[in-house]
This record gives C-alpha cells, structure tokens and sequence, in this order.
C-alpha cells in the first residue's frame, strides 16, 4: 500500500500554555467548546506532541473527538490524555485508531510558572 497523499496541520507552534483551570484547543488560548477542532477524515491519523519548556509542576493534554450528528449536541470524547512533569520533556506521537469527524488537542498547566512551550500537530495520511 502506498501513500497517496499526507498533510499536516498545526495545533501548536510552541505555545506558551499559562494558568487555566479548562484546556485550552489552540495558539489562541481559547478555551471555548468550539475551539480547536480540525476536519479530520483520513487512512491513518497520528498527532504528534513535545514538550520544549516546562516549569509548571505539571502540563496536562488531551486528544478529543467527536462526529457531528451522533448526539444532538455534538459531544465530543477524549481519546487520549497525558501528563508531563516538570522534570520531564516529552516527544511523542499517538495514533489516532478511532474514526472520529472532528479532532482537537488540548492543553492546561494549573499554576503560574512560565514559560511551558507545547507543540501539537495532526498528520493525516491516505493510501491508495
């Protein structure tokens, strides 16, 4: 099987996520329930995750989906979480085997230490 097409997309460049008690879905730093999501219909489906800077004592993520149409309100799921201590730097990569409509990653730290620079990124691959 061969690879048809890849794209990637953005969630992340670095993002100095600061204090929030809800995660935050993008560079933004929305928190809103329609931030952050990605149209994401594709073969294969990996979110890439790294952690560069990180002096909160803990930096949580999450992956979420959803489908239109499933619930009446459209609720979305977590498909997977994490958290990343102080000490440590994370470069990861999930694959996504659930066949979600809509994907998103979000982010919190729950204290005031800065900076805690994320990077998350969604790369979608095809196959003929």
């Amino acid at each position: 099987m061969s690879i048809q097409s890849q794209s990637s997309r953005v969630i992340y460049g670095g993002y100095n996520v600061t204090a929030t008690t809800n995660y935050i879905y993008n560079d933004s730093g929305s928190n809103a329930a329609t931030s952050g999501w990605f149209k994401c219909k594709a073969d294969n489906i990996v979110v890439q995750i790294a952690v560069a800077t990180l002096t909160a004592s803990a930096l949580w993520y999450q992956i979420e989906g959803k489908r239109t149409g499933l619930f009446t309100n459209d609720r979305n799921a977590a498909i997977y979480s994490a958290t990343v201590t102080a000490t440590t730097t994370v470069d990861t990569l999930v694959n996504v085997t659930e066949s979600m409509e809509y994907l998103r990653v979000g982010a919190y730290v729950g204290n005031e230490a800065t900076p805690n620079n994320f990077y998350a990124g969604i790369i979608l691959t095809d196959h003929n």
